[in-house]
């Protein structure tokens, strides 16, 4: 590996400060593998397309708490099912938690008893990133969601997590969800903020058999920041785990969803990247079919403008005896500049024979014929690619259940296409 001098001060400055006493063996493990790590260089197969070298030159203040206006962040649904985090600590006064049902566990994990859950063991035996290790070594805080069996949760929960960085800084925001068996959940986790910071989240969800979770992910990061975050689900039989991951902020961004189907079980993998300027925004995913009759959807969608980038790395692996699987995985990405870059890979890994497997990439700019068409119908050029544009993105928003956050993504998406001078598409 190639050496990263400035990303290994990094990395000491990190290490160098003091480890949160909870959890302690659990962190002095993560030290321990992160002994001698660098940051990746694009010398490394998983990050050939990604370059740190703008993150090794971060700072790295430690992460003090702050007052924020959350009022704009706000979802009416979830009014009373929130938890609230700046800058990597719980935000009690901003949090409420007043239309949570009875039996819902949703708290703070400052405020949890080691006892009470297995933190760092969903994945076991998958390979651990450098910024997974990093979250487990140092984070302060994070939010635990343990729904008993049965139950099922009528209001979406809200997780926020607000970085108010004054100087350069690094956040571990860390989640922990379990699903008892035949519960059923509706998570909607937003990452936002203001300055020049690293926000490393790191998620773990346990889905037991026949338990149903919904989880939407938005990245609305500051221009100037670097979001790096790791997702690992373990879903049982008969389990179903569906996720939509919208990224839209950030200076580089990086995504690595890594999800365990059981026999029977299924989940959706839904992703949309909407870049402009010099962002970058890579997506590594793996879905592994360990057992019979799973299912797996997966579509991947990416609008490059200016000079940004995207990268789509999926993978899907069949395990030799998970006969019967149905896997679809599509990664399509919309260029509108001569400037703009995407690097897609999907890819399958199937060791077995009884299955329906399929995958595909494409990557082009707008339409001629549609462009025309719309102009035929008296639209001007840039009504029509804006039009267009938008189109491409609405298909992933249309599903989103939480109709206040389907309207302001979609406004949010109007306003980058400029489709919101055509009116509301909503």
């Amino acid at each position: 590996m190639t050496s990263a001098v400035v990303g290994s001060n990094l990395l000491g400055d990190l290490l160098s400060r003091p480890r949160p006493a909870e959890w302690a063996s659990l962190r002095e493990a993560a030290e321990r593998r992160l002994a001698g790590r660098e940051l990746p260089t694009t010398s490394d197969e998983d990050w050939k397309y990604t370059d740190l070298k703008a993150l090794a030159e971060l700072s790295s203040g430690p992460a003090l708490k702050a007052a924020v206006d959350i009022s704009s962040y706000l979802l009416p649904e979830m009014v009373g099912t929130r938890q609230v985090f700046v800058n990597g600590h719980h935000a009690p006064h901003a949090s409420c938690s007043s239309a949570v049902p009875a039996g819902v566990r949703f708290f703070p994990m400052s405020t949890a008893s080691e006892a009470c859950h297995a933190l760092g063991t969903v994945g076991e035996g998958a390979a651990r990133d450098l910024f997974e290790e990093l979250n487990t070594a140092r984070f302060v805080d994070g939010a635990v969601i343990l729904v008993p069996k049965n139950l099922k949760v009528a209001l979406p929960l809200h997780l926020l997590f607000i970085t108010k960085a004054e100087a350069p800084t690094v956040v571990f925001p860390r989640v922990l969800i379990v699903l008892e068996r035949g519960a059923e959940l509706e998570l909607v986790e937003e990452h936002h903020g203001e300055g020049a910071y690293l926000s490393c989240p790191v998620v773990e969800i346990r889905v037991a058999e026949g338990a149903i979770l919904h989880h939407e992910r938005v990245q609305r990061e500051d221009p100037e920041a670097f979001h790096l975050g790791t997702l690992k689900a373990e879903v049982a039989k008969g389990g179903q785990y569906h996720s939509r991951t919208l990224t839209f902020g950030a200076r580089l961004s990086r995504q690595q969803p890594w999800v365990r189907l059981a026999e029977g079980a299924g989940t959706t993998l839904d992703g949309l990247a909407l870049l402009d300027g010099h962002q970058v925004a890579d997506t590594h995913s793996f879905i592994l079919h360990a057992e019979p009759h799973g299912t797996s959807h997966q579509l991947h969608k990416c609008i490059v403008d200016g000079r940004a980038r995207a990268i789509f790395n999926g993978q899907i692996r069949v395990a030799p005896y998970a006969q019967g699987t149905d896997a679809k995985q599509q990664s399509r990405n919309l260029l509108l500049s001569e400037s703009a870059r995407v690097d897609t890979k999907p890819q399958l890994e199937i060791d077995a024979d009884d299955v329906k497997c399929s995958h595909g990439a494409t990557v082009g700019a707008l339409d001629p014929e549609e462009l025309f068409y719309l102009q035929s119908r008296g639209l001007n050029a840039d009504d029509a690619r804006n039009l267009l544009t938008y189109g491409f993105a609405a298909d992933v928003l249309t599903h989103i259940p939480v109709a206040s956050l389907r309207r302001t993504l979609r406004h949010l998406v109007m306003a980058r296409t400029q489709a919101d001078s055509l009116g509301d598409l909503s």
